[in-house]
């Protein structure tokens, strides 16, 4: 039988080794424990510093700083819309809002722009102080169909939370009493020339109409255009249902100044739904000066800019002619010019021919211009410039402009 005795390892050689590696396995990881205690420490150090103690005296010393209060205007509005219902078309309507300084500040309040016709000079005040308030009319008057209108204005204030306040006026156009035109229009005449025009004022539920008073709302026109009233035949009345009506006639006697002439005739009447209404009149005057561009309208006296972006502007030439047997010193001024955003230049004059002159007219927006809304009625008035000469047979040259600068 073979000897094993050669293969056997001694009892204390094996236990030697075993306690050897137990013993370096105990070490390394009381070794990895205290390795990951300081790099926690460690990083919770940084990422969550020490917190600062404050002595009591710190804490008194903060809480018994009071904040300086900070001086500022604050606008406050009872009402920023108005409803007026029902408007009998022609006819003009008001509302006044109410603007409050709530502030500790004065309150400074400017009327920016329109989109109505708005009597922004009754604002009472411009600067409210605080505790104070102010009234803004914005008034309008129904010369659109009957249909839904919205019309207002925009007022800029130093109100820091209320930059620019919004006024709104809203309702509904309805029509019981008709104007058929709806304006007395003479279109295009010559300087010394005379001419008519005339509407019917009719009512559908009344059988009785009177114009109990009238004003035209340009004295110097006032003086050329003559108003006749009669009363008109049921039978000859141009719109059907209309129960009684009368007829009001306008003669206007043009003089040397040529160019677009506007303006209101104010009705007062027996009507109950339209007590005062407001009628168009309009027309151009031509003579020996005639004005060309593409925009140009030459049966209306206007020019059409459209919209403006205000950090652009705009500029437009227009070719002024001159014809006719004038001295050769004749020469064209800019009278007025409104709105100020709106500018006007002459050119040198370039003869054409033996009887014919033209003049250039440079009608400019400067870039950075306030924003405005001149589009003509019902919106607004139209901008205008008046050429004046020094020949007295074309003493005066008015042209309407139609713009908007946003």
């Amino acid at each position: 039988m073979e000897d094993l005795s050669r293969y056997l390892v001694p009892a204390g050689t094996f236990v030697w080794k075993k306690d050897f590696f137990m013993k370096a396995l105990f070490t390394a990881v009381v070794v990895a424990v205290i390795l990951g205690v300081l790099l926690g420490g460690a990083v919770a150090y940084v990422e969550v510093p020490p917190a600062l103690v404050q002595s009591p005296d710190d804490v008194l010393a903060v809480s018994s700083q009071a904040a300086e209060p900070v001086a500022t205007a604050k606008a406050e509005l009872p009402e920023t819309v108005f409803e007026f219902g029902n408007i009998e078309r022609g006819t003009s309507m008001s509302h006044e809002f109410v603007i409050r300084n709530v502030g500790n500040k004065p309150l400074q309040v400017e009327v920016e722009s329109t989109t109505c016709k708005c009597t922004v000079g009754d604002l009472a005040d411009k600067d409210i102080e605080p505790g104070g308030e102010t009234k803004v009319l914005l008034e309008w008057v129904a010369k659109t169909p009957p249909g839904p209108f919205r019309h207002g204005a925009v007022l800029s204030t130093n109100d820091p939370s209320q930059r620019s306040l919004e006024l709104t006026v809203e309702g509904q156009v309805v029509e019981s009493t008709a104007m058929y035109p709806p304006e007395l229009f003479f279109g295009t005449m010559r300087a010394g020339d005379t001419k008519q025009v005339s509407l019917h004022l009719m009512q559908f539920l009344d059988e009785e109409v009177k114009v109990l008073d009238y004003k035209l709302s340009d004295e110097e026109l006032a003086e050329q255009i003559k108003i006749d009233i009669a009363e008109a035949d049921p039978k000859d009345l141009p719109t059907p249902g209309a129960v009684a009506g009368v007829k009001l006639t306008a003669t206007y006697a043009a003089g040397k100044s040529v160019g677009p002439f506007q303006c209101w005739l104010d009705i007062t009447t027996n009507l109950e739904n339209a007590e005062t209404l407001t009628v168009p009149i309009g027309g151009n005057v031509v003579g020996d000066v005639s004005i060309f561009h593409p925009a140009w309208n030459a049966q209306k006296g206007l020019l059409r800019m459209g919209s403006i972006a205000s950090k652009e502007g705009k500029k437009a030439t227009l070719t002024v002619a001159v014809r006719g047997k004038h001295d050769v010193k004749t020469q064209l001024e800019v009278a007025s010019v409104d709105p100020p955003q709106l500018q006007a230049s002459l050119g040198e004059p370039r003869q054409m021919g033996e009887n014919l002159q033209h003049i250039p007219l440079v009608l400019e927006v400067p870039a950075g211009s306030d924003p405005v809304v001149r589009l003509g009625e019902p919106v607004s008035s139209d901008a205008h410039v008046v050429l004046k000469s020094n020949d007295g047979k074309i003493p005066e040259v008015r042209l309407r402009i139609q713009l908007v600068v946003e």
